[in-house]
């Protein structure tokens, strides 16, 4: 665990040392010394989970960061469509080693991050042979990942093409946040459960919590990228793809900003009863993982809405040292942890009804039906969903 730590320290994550993670050749130092440049702050998360936990995590991020890959490189909609589904047919339903990955041209792109990217792709059979290596209900939990991920990515594709490369509900965007990111946190879910010698299916209300979780961190990212995907013509808010010139759509990207990141307060309430749901014993890494998690993207979000000039000036920031003590206690304790989300609970909830007035605002040429459909639902359900009771685990984190 300290070299995965230290490696995730040490990592220059703009600059990839693109020329030395290629001559590596022992799968696993290629994991881990690749995953810190492919996985930003999920490599911490994942960084911090018990041995036993953290090989198969990090196998399941690099598939995901391929799957990724292949619809961010590949401009042609058939071709996308026809590389995702190569990568989910590879896996037979046996523990056998996987086909070889679809292939991928290493000048699709010019930005070094995505040249790593590419890299993983290209040396995919790494990472398939620490695959073969996990135990056989892991290597199943990936294949159910890797077949739910890439069949939502199809899906996206498929909406985009026949929508003029947008999407054009709150429901959309909340499905295609659930196929990229959603099924992850769902995978998580599944694993921490078959450590816990529990079976690994969820209940109905809790999948629905994992893709609340999964749509929260994963409009982090569409937040955070929105100029540099509608240059290439992809539009997550109906509002960017109905503008008639460059020039509106610039104007209109910080209205939609300032609404995603309402509607990401709205639904970050699920974060407390998530956690309490988590089946672990007091003291666990695994919480301890779920709850970095949650520290990065409210990290980001806080950043994110006063660059966006939302009014959350009265919010206490969280700091590197506030968010390494938070983690601390809250692996030690699942009351601090408790006491910790009660609090963000009520931050976010504050922070949600003094933005919600400026994104319905008429001045924002916006209809705010974003922001209200999916927070007003989650809102109202995670009020009626209880922890789930779990027997006695017979693992200790």
């Amino acid at each position: 665990m300290l070299l995965r730590i230290a490696l995730n320290l040490l990592a220059d994550r703009r600059h990839p040392p693109l020329s030395k993670l290629a001559k590596i050749e022992k799968p696993k130092k290629f994991l881990w010394s690749i995953l810190p440049s492919i996985a930003r702050s999920f490599s911490f998360c994942i960084a911090f989970l018990p041995n036993r936990l953290a090989p198969s995590l990090a196998v399941a991020y690099a598939y995901c960061r391929m799957l990724d890959t292949y619809e961010d490189v590949a401009a042609n909609p058939s071709e996308r469509t026809r590389l995702l589904g190569e990568f989910i047919d590879r896996f037979p339903d046996s523990d056998q080693m996987p086909e070889p990955a679809p292939s991928l041209g290493s000048d699709l792109c010019g930005d070094p991050t995505e040249e790593s990217h590419i890299l993983l792709v290209s040396r995919s059979a790494l990472v398939d042979s620490i695959y073969c290596e996990l135990p056989p209900d892991h290597r199943a939990a990936i294949r159910r990942l890797v077949r739910r991920m890439g069949t939502g990515m199809i899906w996206a594709t498929e909406t985009f093409i026949r929508q003029g490369g947008s999407l054009r509900s709150s429901e959309q965007l909340s499905r295609y946040c659930s196929s990229v990111l959603g099924n992850p946190v769902l995978f998580a879910e599944e694993m921490q459960r078959l450590d816990m010698g529990l079976p690994p299916q969820l209940a109905e209300d809790r999948r629905k919590m994992c893709a609340f979780v999964g749509e929260v961190v994963q409009l982090a990212n569409i937040t955070r990228d929105l100029e540099k995907d509608c240059r290439r013509g992809v539009y997550y808010h109906s509002a960017l793809a109905d503008c008639s010139s460059e020039q509106e759509r610039a104007e209109v990207i910080g209205p939609v900003r300032r609404e995603l990141i309402t509607r990401a307060f709205g639904l970050g309430r699920v974060f407390r009863p998530f956690v309490a749901g988590i089946p672990s014993r007091n003291q666990s890494l695994a919480r301890g993982s779920a709850l970095l998690m949650i520290l990065f993207t409210v990290a980001f979000y806080q950043g994110a809405a006063r660059r966006a000039g939302l009014p959350v000036a009265e919010w206490e920031t969280l700091s590197r040292r506030r968010a390494a003590w938070v983690w601390l206690w809250g692996t030690l304790s699942r009351n601090a942890t408790s006491r910790y989300l009660s609090r963000l609970e009520s931050d976010l909830a504050t922070a949600f009804e003094h933005c919600l007035p400026l994104v319905r605002s008429p001045a924002t040429n916006l209809q705010g039906d974003w922001v209200l459909t999916p927070a007003s639902w989650v809102g109202s359900r995670i009020q009626n969903v209880k922890s789930q009771t779990t027997p006695k685990p017979q693992i200790q984190d």
